[in-house]
């Protein structure tokens, strides 16, 4: 086999992943803890308030809500069911998280169709998507006003613009707040944190039952190895 295409093929396999449409900026660590249910709590308030209205979360169900964040059945359906079936009834709370956009006029308005984000944490990453949300920045020459350095001239009007304020860049080419919005950075990184960490949650909620589990079984992994030592110990005493 021809070794260029050898060296070709083992630097396809070997380098790293690349997602579209994103710039190769470095992408910002986030700390993702899938046990702090008040971190998950303000991350579903936050998602519901500002994303639901264009996301949908369709390939989970409101139903989770009650076990995995600790959350009350009546919270849920009076909080964060906001649509309701096409017959007028109340969406059920087994029902999956859809929402009530047009996909023709939302299309119309942004030129696409705001994905589904059940599986963004999966197939691009939590920092892609802290990175993202915090990577805003005003650009009066796009339709939105606004751009964003990882993901160049996406279609997607900076939302949470008010929590965290208008950034621009400065002479030296670094985001700094131009325009303060309510929060300070380092809440507004928090709360983005809480919306990213609920986003992973949402992507896999076995997770939690594995950390769970997991638990429990090196426990057992602990004690069972304790006494095969000891097992051992008088094995061996009896062959001496």
């Amino acid at each position: 086999m021809n070794k260029a295409y050898i060296f070709f093929l083992l630097g396809f396999i070997l380098s790293p992943p690349v997602f579209g449409a994103s710039t190769s900026i470095e992408l910002k660590p986030v700390f993702i803890d899938l046990g702090n249910k008040a971190s998950l709590q303000r991350g579903a308030q936050i998602f519901f308030n500002n994303c639901s209205g264009c996301h949908t979360l369709q390939y989970h169900r409101y139903s989770k809500f009650v076990n995995d964040l600790g959350v009350s059945e009546a919270m849920v359906k009076s909080n964060l069911i906001l649509t309701s079936q096409k017959s007028g009834e109340p969406t059920k709370l087994g029902s999956t998280i859809t929402n009530s956009i047009n996909h023709d006029s939302i299309k119309e308005a942004f030129g696409v169709v705001p994905p589904d984000l059940t599986l963004t944490a999966r197939s691009r990453g939590p920092e892609w998507i802290y990175t993202f949300l915090t990577s805003f920045y005003e650009d009066n020459t796009r339709p939105m006003g606004v751009n964003n350095s990882l993901y160049p001239n996406v279609n997607m009007p900076h939302v949470l613009w008010y929590k965290e304020g208008l950034k621009s860049y400065d002479g030296n080419n670094q985001l700094f707040i131009k325009i303060p919005g309510q929060l300070t950075q380092k809440e507004y990184e928090q709360e983005i944190t809480d919306l990213v960490n609920f986003l992973t949650y949402v992507s896999e909620p076995a997770q939690l039952e594995r950390y769970s589990i997991g638990f429990w079984v090196m426990i057992f992994l602990v004690f069972f190895a304790f006494i095969t030592y000891l097992l051992k110990i008088e094995y061996w005493r009896d062959i001496k």
